[in-house]
């Protein structure tokens, strides 16, 4: 199957597969979160320090009283949905 496609029909399967790899390095962290908003699903072809190709999948957490965000979390994957690196960016 296309990656594109396969991403395409199943991106909330990608987005959830983030939150689980979030909940396992910070699960204290998240107790404060109120709300997550997906941000994106992008094919990475180059990258300076992640291997590549992979699959980059962006979240963003919030508490649900604020609207500035508390923090970012990036997962990247290899197209079997593998772990590659995760990236926590904190505010």
């Amino acid at each position: 199957m296309n990656l594109q496609k396969q991403i395409l029909d199943n991106k909330e399967e990608y987005y959830q597969l983030a939150i689980e790899y979030y909940y396992n390095i910070d699960e204290e962290h998240l107790k404060n979160i109120d709300k997550i908003v997906f941000k994106s699903i992008v094919i990475l072809i180059d990258h300076e320090f992640v291997p590549t190709p992979c699959i980059e999948i962006k979240i963003e957490l919030y508490h649900q009283n604020e609207s500035d965000r508390i923090s970012s979390y990036c997962l990247y994957i290899d197209k079997e949905k593998e772990f590659i690196y995760e990236f926590l960016i904190d505010k």
